[in-house]
């Protein structure tokens, strides 16, 4: 196990330990974007009428739904194009979210961008643990 500290945030990869520790934050931040977005859009498709100031959410939503809970399973198994795929999906909603409603409000970014962090992390982890598995059998040939 590292030595070094660590912060909530960033997690210092260093073994494969640490590594997993870092992939865990994409995988919950996977997983906390599945279960905001089924409850919003369940929320939406229950009020019969989506706000002023919205997007039209249907059941198609759902899609990303299962996007998001799939990308939380590769990275929960250490795949790296699970990882790269939530990152890329996560930030291209985003931008469409911000092109589409402009008058959003700017507070939503500090939460965009942890999950974007979180996202980082999970991409960093599941890249770094692949590295540290091959350096480690390599030693031990």
């Amino acid at each position: 196990m590292s030595n070094r500290k660590k912060t909530s945030l960033w997690v210092c990869i260093d073994s494969v330990e640490t590594a997993r520790e870092a992939a865990k934050q994409g995988m919950w931040t996977a997983i906390l974007v599945a279960i905001f977005t089924a409850v919003v859009t369940v929320i939406f498709m229950t009020m019969g009428e989506t706000p002023e100031g919205f997007p039209e959410i249907d059941a198609w939503a759902f899609w990303d739904v299962g996007l998001f809970v799939a990308v939380a399973w590769g990275i929960h198994k250490m795949s790296r194009i699970a990882a790269v795929a939530g990152l890329g999906l996560y930030v291209l909603g985003q931008v469409l979210i911000r092109i589409s409603m402009p008058s959003i409000a700017p507070g939503g970014l500090w939460v965009a961008g942890l999950f974007i962090l979180g996202f980082v992390n999970g991409v960093r982890g599941t890249f770094a643990y692949h590295r540290l598995r091959r350096a480690a059998l390599t030693e031990e040939n």
